[in-house]
């Protein structure tokens, strides 16, 4: 009977065990992911922008723009690499578990609006499991970036 209980304990702590190292991988791939994509923006990388985006072959037009408007204002939206440092993963609150998705998202406001009529810029990476966490599921990242550079 004793024999049992330490089996079924060590079982346990070997489910949790995979549990959180597979947690630990899918965080750092998606890690991995959004560093390859301000290494694309900054390179100016339009090839390498696209393959991170899940079907961006059907909207090269609108990918095409945004990594230009990201590109130009690189220096101003993530100054030393600040982002690269910065990457928080959150989980999506969903209805059900299975349309769970996690992303990365950076609010940046603009610098020296005494005014505060420019809103902030808002870049959100989303991550869907079932296509794979080395691939952005949301086609356009931003929001509010238009004029936000002038």
């Amino acid at each position: 009977m004793r024999l049992i209980k330490y089996i079924s304990f060590i079982m346990i702590l070997l489910s949790i065990s995979c549990c959180v190292n597979q947690k630990q991988k899918d965080e750092e791939q998606i890690k991995n992911t959004v560093r390859e994509y301000w290494k694309a923006v900054k390179n100016n990388d339009l090839r390498k922008y696209n393959d991170l985006f899940d079907d961006s072959e059907n909207f090269s037009g609108a990918m095409q723009g945004d990594l230009y408007f990201l590109h130009k204002n690189y220096d101003k939206i993530n100054p030393n690499d600040i982002l690269l440092k910065n990457i928080i993963i959150k989980d999506t609150t969903v209805m059900f578990e299975q349309n769970k998705q996690k992303y990365v998202q950076y609010i940046i406001k603009k610098k020296n609006d005494t005014s505060y009529i420019k809103k902030p810029l808002i870049i959100t990476l989303m991550f869907f499991k079932p296509i794979g966490y080395n691939k952005i599921f949301n086609l356009s990242p931003l929001k509010n970036h238009i004029g936000w550079d002038k």
